[in-house]
């Protein structure tokens, strides 16, 4: 199982490859849609690239704008819907 912290780092270290642009300094508190403008089409890039890159499996049914808040927003709304079989 794979904690907020590993999921924040992973989530920063996606954010490059998903932006398709350099993201310097993004930790927890680094907002995704107002600071660096992820929409609902990277948004489900990021989490599929999250899937990939720490072969789990994460519940999108319930994803909305809040979860895409901030990092750490997102990093809790995955470890919170991690499916059992991941």
């Amino acid at each position: 199982m794979a904690s907020s912290d590993q999921l924040t780092a992973a989530i920063c270290e996606l954010l490059p490859v998903v932006l398709k642009r350099e993201v310097s300094g993004a930790d927890a508190g680094t907002e995704l849609l107002d600071a660096l403008g992820l929409n609902s089409t990277t948004g489900l890039e990021l989490v599929l690239e999250l899937e990939e890159r720490l072969g789990l499996e994460i519940s999108v049914e319930d994803l909305g704008r809040d979860d895409f808040a901030t990092v750490g927003s997102l990093a809790a709304y995955v470890a919170d819907h991690l499916l059992a079989d991941a």
